[in-house]
């Protein structure tokens, strides 16, 4: 009789350890172990590229007028969805930077969006409908796995996570404002 009570403890004990980890955990798990290699990131631009090549890309975007320097040259801007008649309802600033390791190079992207005609009255213009719009417009540049809903420990409201293979895509609303979106490789979050 113990040893089938150590035989049920033994088939029992994986199932209560995996139990334990926590949803995103799981997710990041299967997604490393699928071995997909995913490094695209904006404008052409991959993770692995090295500093260098990010500021050459910069420069050659910000020749074409594609993007413009940030605020005190900390980040590059560059405005989304505003039509050629220079309509700007729709239209959002992007600020980006790239993520980089001690070796200069490039591990993900963190970007801030803000709608250009935000305004604290303008309830279609707060950073939690903004959310919703580029969560859509990520799933359709980024296909693959849809989105989920994760707690953040510095956050007191859930962010949302999309992990395919070693890419993972993070956003959440920073304020009634900005949303911070943050792609980054997770072989290299999780092995530092």
């Amino acid at each position: 009789m113990k040893w089938i009570n150590h035989f049920y403890g033994v088939l029992l004990l994986p199932l209560l350890l995996s139990g334990c980890e926590s949803e995103y955990q799981q997710y990041v798990n299967r997604e490393l172990g699928s071995g997909l290699l995913q490094d695209s990131l904006i404008f052409d631009m991959r993770m692995g590229q090295t500093k260098k090549e990010f500021y050459t890309t910069c420069w050659e975007l910000n020749k074409q007028q594609v993007i413009l320097a940030g605020s005190g040259n900390r980040t590059a801007r560059y405005v989304a969805d505003q039509d050629s008649l220079g309509n700007a309802s729709e239209a959002k600033e992007m600020l980006f930077y790239g993520v980089f390791d001690d070796n200069d190079t490039m591990r993900g992207m963190e970007m801030t969006y803000s709608y250009i005609t935000w305004a604290p009255w303008n309830r279609e213009r707060q950073s939690d409908s903004l959310l919703q719009v580029l969560r859509r417009q990520y799933m359709e540049g980024y296909p693959g796995n849809e989105f989920i809903e994760i707690d953040v420990e510095h956050l007191d409201h859930p962010a949302l996570v999309k992990i395919d293979g070693n890419r993972q895509i993070l956003m959440y609303p920073k304020n009634k404002k900005d949303v911070l979106v943050r792609i980054e490789d997770l072989r290299y979050k999780f092995n530092k």
